[in-house]
């Protein structure tokens, strides 16, 4: 019979090797929502906070049509300032957003399950060209217990 990753370290007779946040831990949502009012090409909104340990599940942006080649991205920052592992686009690269409630899911492969190894902000990213309109981001992240 086959393990999980995850499984299998849930049953390793060491506790140790007992996962957090990945394994029975908490799910819980991040609900935000922001008005760009003729805003800037790298305009910088903070999102949220993935603190360390937990783990990014996924997530989706509902935006309006937000500019004629608008694109948003989703990425992180260290909450400390550092930026030594900071990724702009870790969680959505560069999307466009020209169609009125369009949604679009934050799964790009490396922040897919990603662990915080530190206290990380999220950050949604203006691109191309500058951004008007509603938008709206779900983020489910899991918790340690």
């Amino acid at each position: 019979m086959a393990e999980g990753t995850n499984y299998a370290k849930y049953a390793s007779p060491n506790p140790s090797s007992f996962m957090g946040a990945e394994w029975k831990g908490k799910v819980r949502a991040i609900v935000e929502n922001y008005t760009f009012a003729s805003s800037a090409i790298g305009t910088i909104v903070n999102v949220g906070i993935l603190a360390k340990d937990e783990v990014f599940l996924e997530g989706y942006v509902t935006g309006a049509d937000i500019g004629s080649a608008t694109t948003l991205q989703l990425g992180d920052t260290e909450l400390d300032g550092s930026a030594s592992i900071a990724d702009d686009d870790r969680y959505l690269a560069a999307t466009v957003f020209t169609t009125a409630n369009q949604r679009t899911a934050c799964d790009a492969a490396a922040g897919r399950g990603y662990k915080a190894t530190k206290d990380m902000i999220l950050q949604l990213k203006t691109g191309v060209e500058e951004a008007t309109g509603l938008v709206n981001v779900v983020i489910l992240i899991a918790c340690p217990n």
